[in-house]
């Protein structure tokens, strides 16, 4: 046998130990994190029908792996009506099977929120769901993975002074 076999014998190894490795690692799409809640709300600006406020989302990583986040959007509703949307753009590591927190900034519509004034005051909770598309990375590929989250929040824990 030549040098040129044993070499070409040599890759497809390699090749087929890479290949097995890769299966092994997985190359399924990671779970979306898991929605703890928000904290820290707080209001940066007003501006006409809008309103921005800046709040931290506590989530956690289900994966036995680390991503790194590279860019999210989402919609928000409040008690089911589209009241806002939110782009983060910025590079936030994500490690495996832990907490971690994402500083997010909303510009929700001042208008859809007031249609709901009533019913939220006289329930005392809302309910606030959080749809959207986080970009990650792992291990150096891309991914896209789409997110729900839905929560009915207590307006005294949301409200600075309680309710």
């Amino acid at each position: 046998m030549g040098p040129m076999n044993t070499q070409k014998n040599s890759f497809i190894q390699a090749a087929f130990l890479l290949l097995a490795l890769l299966s092994a690692t997985g190359c399924h799409k990671p779970e979306p994190p898991e929605y703890y809640g928000f904290q820290d709300i707080r209001v940066t600006g007003t501006s006409g029908n809008t309103t921005t406020l800046a709040t931290t989302l506590k989530l956690y990583n289900p994966n036995p792996f680390h991503l790194t986040l590279k860019k999210a959007e989402m919609d928000i509703s409040v008690n089911g009506q589209l009241s806002g949307h939110s782009v983060l753009d910025s590079t936030i590591l994500i490690p495996q099977r832990d907490t971690f927190y994402v500083p997010v900034s909303l510009q929700l519509n001042l208008q859809s929120v007031l249609n709901n004034a009533l019913a939220m005051l006289l329930s005392k909770k809302v309910k606030i769901t959080l749809d959207g598309r986080a970009h990650l990375k792992k291990g150096g590929f891309p991914l896209s993975v789409p997110f729900h989250y839905e929560t009915e929040e207590d307006l005294n824990s949301l409200l600075p002074s309680g309710f």
